[in-house]
């Protein structure tokens, strides 16, 4: 799993202003027959996996850790606030 500089920089600005301990990457129910995946500022759970990467904590459900392994973490600071995108997820077949 990689975040960018970019990604990194408005996720500690975010963790800072939102008081959170970490980025939490969960299992957010199904599409198309597969795992999605959801983002969030919190806490991490029992059944997490806890990570350091590039200088951010992130928590991740074990469920889907093995879907993390090529998981790229992009990020923009847009006039709506930060975007943020997972990119290198397995194609889903819809």
């Amino acid at each position: 799993m990689k975040i960018t500089d970019q990604a990194r920089d408005l996720l500690d600005q975010l963790l800072e202003d939102e008081q959170a301990e970490c980025l939490r990457i969960f299992f957010a129910g199904y599409g198309c027959g597969e795992p999605d995946i959801g983002l969030m500022l919190g806490a991490p759970e029992a059944d997490d996996e806890l990570h350091q990467v590039n200088s951010i904590p992130v928590a991740i459900d074990k469920k889907i850790v093995h879907l993390t392994k090529n998981l790229t973490i992009e990020g923009k600071q847009t006039m709506e606030g930060p975007k943020f995108q997972m990119l290198g997820l397995p194609e889903k077949d819809c």
